[in-house]
């Protein structure tokens, strides 16, 4: 058993964080969401914001998702490419947006064919928090109703991480982002913070928060 009587909530417009140990049930909680696995007991249900209407998370609501995984995500292939496995038909404006708004704008202008940069698989000569801010640009580029993110600005710098999650939530107000992290650093603009450990969930206070930063 991983989780046992866990339950949270996240709604529209929200920054929700999920916290704790390696190996407490972070991404398996991002797994039920997305529909890859079920519970044994309980439900996870994705509810339209307008109308009300729940439905059960499957492989059909999996569409409502954008999902940067832990990891290297990048293959062989120019930026464009791999910037468009979620949307075929973006425009270069497209592109430059969603890449503006997970800063990584300003370094792709800078390699040597802009968006026809061909890169090797991994990533190639990119830094590690370079590929993460294109694997956040390209779930941007689907425009899902919810992003999660797990892990997915661990190589991030504390000033850059807060950017890309302000810049998501001013352009697209409508977006839920969920991030799993061992980091405190960005949970002072979470709506709210949810701790995992011992097979439980429990938000954390204010004061909780304020010395997990302190802590850090």
């Amino acid at each position: 058993v991983v989780l046992d009587g866990a339950n949270f909530y996240a709604d529209p417009g929200e920054i929700v964080a999920l916290v704790g140990p390696s190996g407490e049930g972070k991404t398996t909680m991002l797994r039920l969401l997305l529909g890859i696995v079920r519970p044994q007991a309980g439900y996870v249900a994705v509810t339209g914001q307008r109308t009300g209407q729940s439905l059960t998370a499957s492989a059909s609501t999996r569409p409502f998702f954008a999902y940067v995984p832990q990891g290297n995500t990048m293959f062989a292939g120019t930026v464009a490419e791999n910037l468009r496995v979620m949307a075929q038909e973006a425009g270069e404006e497209d592109l430059w947006r969603v890449l503006d708004l997970a800063c990584a704008g300003e370094f792709v202008r800078k390699l040597p064919q802009g968006l026809d940069t061909k890169l090797k698989e991994g990533g190639g000569s990119l830094s590690s928090g370079q590929v993460q801010r294109l694997s956040i640009a390209r779930a941007l580029l689907a425009d899902a109703p919810v992003l999660l993110l797990d892990e997915a600005t661990s190589a991030l710098d504390v000033a850059t991480e807060r950017k890309v999650l302000r810049n998501v939530l001013q352009a697209q107000a409508h977006k839920t982002v969920i991030v799993t992290t061992h980091r405190p650093s960005v949970l002072n603009i979470c709506n709210r913070v949810y701790q995992i450990a011992n097979r439980r969930i429990c938000t954390l206070t204010q004061e909780e928060i304020r010395q997990k930063i302190a802590d850090f």
